[in-house]
Formats: C-alpha cells, sequence, structure tokens
C-alpha cells in the first residue's frame, strides 16, 4: 500500500476523526494545489478510508504476530475496561515483552466492545478470546489489572480455562495490581469513606433524576470538600456567574500590585471536580486555595441579591476553619496526586513508570499518610487532656499559636489560612522514614 494512503488513514485513527473528513472540497482543493501527485494518491472517500484501514490493519497484525512469535520472555497483558460518555463499555488490551533485540515492546492487541456486564466471567471471555486469537496462550506471565473485586473473578477463571492445573496461590502470584488504582482507591476512602463507590453512584443518581437539593445535601454532608464542591457547580451551572466570577477575579488581580504576569482565562476559573475522578477533587481543592480571597469575596457578593436563588446557600458558605481543613486535606492528597502523575510513563529510557518507582512509590505514600495519622492521634489526645481539665476545673494550657505538620516543620496559624503560603513537600523517602520513626517514638 502506498505510503500516502497508510498515513491518511492514520491520521484520521490517530486524531479520532471521521472517515469524511477527506470529503471536504477545501481539503482536496488545497491538496490539489500543493501537488497534484500526492492528490490522487490520498483516500479522499470514506469508503475507500475504511476499506484502507482495513488492509493497513491485516498488514500490521501480521507484523505483531510475527513479534510475539519471536519473543524470548513470557509475554505479560494489561487489560482495562470504561465506558464512553454514551454509554458504551470498552476493553482494551495490551501484551509486554522483551525483543529479539532485548528490547521491552508493549503492543495493543485488542480494542473492543465489552458486550454485557462487566462480572468477571464476561470479562475473561472477551480476555480469553484475544489470548487465543493471537495464539499466545502458552506464553502467558503475569496479568496487570484494576484492583476490582469482579477482576479476581476474571483471573481465577481465565488462568484455569488456559490450564488446569493452575491453583488459586499461581492465579495470585500471577497477579500485578494497578499501582495507579490502588492510589485512587486509597485516595478515594479518604475523600468519601469506605463505601466511596456507593456515593458516587447516589450522585450519579441524583444528577439523572435532576434531584438537586438532594444532591447538594448529599455533598454537603462531606464536610468543606463537599461545600466546596457545591459552591463550584452553583458558579459554574450559569454562563453569566461563570463570566462574573472570572470578572470579579480579573479585578482582584488587577488591584494586586505584586503580580509578574497576567493569569490565563482558564486560570481565573474554578475547577469543578466529579466522585469519579479523585484527581478532579484535588485540582479544584488547589485552584480554590489560591482563589480563596475571590471566591469568598464574591460569595459575600452573591449574598446581597434579593432573590434567594442567586445567593450560594448558607449552609455551602466556607468558614475558616473549612479553609483550615481543605489546605490539610490538599498537603495529604498533594504527594498521592504527585505519584499518580509520576507513575503514568511507559517505563522507557530518561522517562517515567518503571517498576522501582512503583514499588518506592507505595512505600513513600504509606510513610506519608502514617505520619499524618501520628499527628492527628496526638492532637486528638491532646484534645481528650484539654477537655478532661475543663471538665475537672482546672486551668486550660495557653495555646502557642503554632502547629507541628508531618513534615518536620513548624508554621503559625496565620499560614494555615493564607492562600499565597506555599509548603514545600520533598518526596525524599529517607527523611520522610526517619521522621516517621521519630515521630512514632515519641
Amino acid at each position: 500500500m502506498a505510503r500516502v494512503r497508510e498515513l491518511s488513514v492514520g491520521y484520521i485513527v490517530d486524531s479520532s476523526l471521521p472517515f469524511t473528513t477527506f470529503e471536504s472540497t477545501y481539503l482536496q482543493e488545497l491538496f490539489r494545489q500543493l501537488d497534484s501527485d500526492l492528490h490522487i494518491q490520498v483516500p479522499w472517500g470514506q469508503t475507500t478510508a475504511k476499506k484502507d484501514l482495513e488492509d493497513i490493519l491485516s498488514l500490521k497484525k501480521a507484523a505483531v504476530k510475527e513479534e510475539l512469535d519471536g519473543v524470548v520472555t513470557q509475554i505479560h497483558i494489561s487489560f482495562d475496561l470504561w465506558t464512553s460518555p454514551n454509554r458504551l463499555a470498552f476493553i482494551s488490551i495490551f501484551g509486554h515483552f522483551i525483543d529479539r533485540s532485548s528490547l521491552y515492546q508493549s503492543r495493543l492487541l485488542a480494542f473492543r466492545r465489552q458486550i454485557g456486564s462487566h462480572a468477571g466471567k464476561n470479562i475473561t471471555y472477551t480476555v480469553r478470546n484475544v489470548v487465543r486469537d493471537w495464539g499466545i496462550d502458552r506464553k502467558l506471565g503475569v496479568s496487570i489489572c484494576d484492583n476490582a473485586a469482579s477482576n479476581d473473578v476474571c483471573l481465577r477463571s481465565f488462568y484455569t480455562t488456559l490450564d488446569a492445573s493452575v491453583t488459586r496461590a499461581d492465579t495470585e502470584a500471577r497477579r500485578m495490581r494497578c499501582f495507579g488504582h490502588i492510589l485512587n482507591l486509597v485516595a478515594q476512602a479518604f475523600l468519601y469513606g469506605d463505601d466511596a463507590a456507593s456515593f458516587e453512584l447516589q450522585s450519579e443518581a441524583y444528577g439523572m433524576l435532576e434531584r438537586v437539593e438532594e444532591d447538594l445535601e448529599h455533598w454537603r454532608a462531606k464536610g468543606p470538600v463537599g461545600k466546596l464542591h457545591n459552591i463550584v457547580e452553583f458558579i459554574r451551572a450559569s454562563p453569566q456567574r461563570t463570566e462574573a466570577f472570572k470578572a470579579h477575579a480579573r479585578e482582584q488581580e488587577e488591584a494586586d500590585i505584586y503580580k509578574l504576569t497576567e493569569e490565563s482565562t482558564a486560570e481565573l476559573e474554578v475547577i469543578q471536580n466529579n466522585a469519579t475522578r479523585w484527581n478532579s477533587t484535588y485540582m479544584m481543592i488547589e485552584r480554590a486555595l489560591i482563589k480563596q480571597s475571590e471566591l469568598n469575596s464574591f460569595v459575600q457578593e452573591l449574598g446581597l441579591e434579593a432573590d434567594a436563588s442567586r445567593r450560594v446557600p448558607t449552609a455551602d458558605i466556607l468558614t475558616s476553619d473549612d479553609w483550615k481543613v481543605l489546605r490539610e486535606v490538599s498537603h495529604i492528597l498533594e504527594p498521592i496526586y504527585n505519584m499518580t502523575m509520576r507513575t503514568q510513563g511507559w517505563g522507557t529510557s530518561g522517562g517515567h513508570g518503571r517498576l522501582w518507582e512503583a514499588m518506592t512509590g507505595m512505600e513513600f505514600v504509606l510513610e506519608h499518610l502514617e505520619d499524618w495519622k501520628v499527628l492527628y492521634e496526638d492532637e486528638t489526645a491532646n484534645s481528650a487532656t484539654e477537655e478532661r481539665r475543663v471538665i475537672q476545673g482546672e486551668e486550660p494550657e495557653l495555646a502557642t499559636g503554632v502547629k507541628s505538620t508531618p513534615a518536620g516543620h513548624r508554621q503559625s496559624d496565620k499560614s494555615e489560612s493564607d492562600p499565597h503560603v506555599s509548603h514545600d513537600y520533598h518526596h525524599d523517602f529517607k527523611a520522610t522514614r526517619s521522621r516517621r520513626y521519630t515521630a512514632v517514638a515519641k
């Protein structure tokens, strides 16, 4: 097949464009003006483009099959499922191996509709068919997938289907749980409690049924994070309020004589989170802390409206204590967010995503959370002591106005509520471990 036709189809696929892309009269004339010889090689019709795609797929599949036949290691697979905006379920399956040239390779083995439920048996059926289609069922190593219970069922069934002698322990040994998904579960549990999935489903149900008040109350029950969610949703629910907030933020920026650069339109906006992607909640909080003064003054300005529907509900107004909680939530989530972003790479030379980063990252996140646990246990114990002293009529200890952080720094109460104070959290594993043992020893 001519290279031009292959590149044309590749452009359509890579950019997620319709097959009718090259039917544009203007695009055809542009090619004709640039190079008449090139013009006649491009697949202008959608029927031709589809046919070329099928031919390319057949050729490339044969090339990948040859690679898989010549591997020098086992072939490890990874798979994931998700639902598209139009509610269609898809599954993608990758193969990972070392080739004849001793180079690490990853190849997409399947990207297809997942028919039926996301139950383990259904997933097993799909993965098994893909593996057998490529003829690699005797070369399989480990499987990497999310931490979902359905994947437990899937892999137990999958491996025993390929080899009846495989035991439950063998299946566990061949399973690697996705580090990014583990971090996601940790953050979700921290933000929404043990049953984060139910919280997400309930919020989606309220949204589909347009039960606005109940959804607001549902989020409000989650404390300052939920209240901030409601405020952001209130602002972004109306194009007029969205523009009004950006104008308000721009006025505040112009009044700040110490600003060295002008913020972009996107930076003037608040970020809306959702229950599905915890990192959207982190980014919502981060932007809100940067825009704390603008948000507070804008909410106060809306409070002067005569129409109650144009005001932020009183129950959602953030207090100074709420902002302190949001800042601490941000501190706790920041390393988890950074670790998630850091380990998203392909593990290639000069990049991120290698196994050692996941292993040391898991230890670091655990120590980070344990440091905060020790801090809050100490604060809870101190609060209980103060309460006992008050009950017994003793004089309470004078407040110092200074609070310790797990990072070993000390900061005044003023910095807790100041959105412009930055906190530097170094990802120093040895230092973190040392602080942890020191805190526990105390």
